[in-house]
């Protein structure tokens, strides 16, 4: 199918399934049951996911967060969670004449009731493989219940709803690249550490580590923006390394979930190279903790439906309105950076005209499948 804009409609088979499971014609604005609905399923399906969490850490907790959470918190905020979502799904349920979102929500707040609810007793053991389930949910709810709100009340393309065509494609995603983190780490920090560490050896004389923090963290920014810049530039000019790139620029919209759309071999390359320098250089743990806590803000910030602009601030720092530009069909290979806009000014790649955002993102002519499974092939198979 063709939209009137000339481009073909990216709704997914399995956007179409979840519509007719949940979805309805009805009015989706506030007072109608929908959005509380919608918050229902998103807090009872977490809840019920977050109790097998629980019940099998040795499974679904990642190795770096297994022993640093607090039990009896966390506990506390399952609780809320699981009331949250009963009290959200019977709101819906009241106020809208289909009830499919309120009894699904209902029905999973049951289930992890059943599965033990926060008194659920936490298993132990130990597994081979570990799946980031815990990382997924956190990141999920947390990220939701901030950017969905405000993508409402400040949105930028105001008819872009919140499950709009592929919503479902970076969903997945989503739960692909957070709960199979452990391996994206083993395939990306394990050959950069080890070539780091000869590397080392040549700079054996600056010890990165003992700078003040702040010192530390503002280099790892400008030594990784650099090295990003560079693979990020080079996947867009070489012909063999786009395709894995394209399936990043594939999403006609732009909102907190679309950041996730990233092919395996993007995410491998890109980390890899960009962790060589910073491990390189040997700054201390706390430091490259801060980088990633700033990273992963950025990384979903930046392309967000929210109308945030601040134009002093856009000269220092990677803004939305900015990567709006990189992801827009026209002009292309525009605007690289991921932490400072100077990077691209010196380069030769910025633009970013006062005041205009982009009327249209994506890929002239949407050359990539809109599916998931399909999306993962697709530039292996390409010509």
């Amino acid at each position: 199918m063709v939209t009137e804009s000339g481009h073909s409609d990216q709704s997914t088979w399995l956007d179409r399934r979840v519509e007719q499971l949940l979805g309805d014609a009805l009015p989706k604005g506030f007072g109608t049951g929908w959005y509380s609905g919608v918050a229902g399923v998103l807090l009872s399906v977490s809840s019920f996911l977050a109790v097998l969490v629980f019940r099998y850490p040795q499974w679904f907790t990642l190795s770096e967060t297994a022993s640093r959470y607090p039990v009896e918190i966390m506990r506390s905020l399952l609780s809320l969670a699981i009331l949250a979502g009963f009290l959200f799904s019977a709101i819906s349920i009241v106020l809208r004449p289909n009830k499919r979102l309120g009894v699904t929500g209902i029905a999973f707040c049951l289930m992890a009731i059943l599965a033990g609810g926060s008194g659920v007793a936490v298993g132990s053991g130990e597994a081979a493989f570990r799946i980031g389930l815990d990382w997924f949910i956190l990141n999920l709810v947390l990220l939701a219940l901030i950017f969905v709100p405000l993508e409402r009340l400040l949105p930028l393309k105001p008819n872009q709803g919140i499950f709009r065509a592929g919503w479902t494609t970076d969903g997945v995603y989503f739960l692909f690249s957070h709960c199979a983190v452990e391996l994206m780490t083993f395939f990306t920090l394990l050959p950069a550490t080890l070539i780091a560490q000869t590397l080392h050896d040549e700079f054996s004389g600056f010890d990165a580590a003992a700078l003040p923090l702040v010192v530390q963290v503002l280099m790892i920014m400008l030594v990784a923006d650099l090295a990003q810049y560079g693979i990020h530039r080079g996947f867009h000019s070489f012909g063999w390394a786009w395709p894995f790139h394209a399936i990043h620029h594939s999403s006609r919209a732009m909102d907190w979930l679309a950041g996730s759309r990233l092919h395996v071999v993007d995410i491998i390359v890109t980390r890899g190279v960009t962790l060589l320098p910073v491990l390189a250089l040997g700054f201390s743990q706390q430091a490259l903790y801060i980088w990633l806590i700033i990273i992963a803000i950025q990384a979903t910030l930046n392309h967000v439906n929210i109308r945030f602009d601040v134009p002093l601030l856009n000269q220092v720092i990677v803004l939305p309105r900015f990567h709006h530009w990189h992801h827009a069909v026209t002009p292309v290979d525009k605007n690289f950076a991921v932490h400072f806009p100077w990077i691209d000014r010196l380069f030769g790649t910025y633009y970013m005209p006062a005041g205009e955002w982009p009327t249209e993102t994506g890929i002239e002519g949407d050359p990539v499948p809109p599916e998931f499974t399909r999306q993962l092939v697709w530039p292996f198979r390409r010509r």
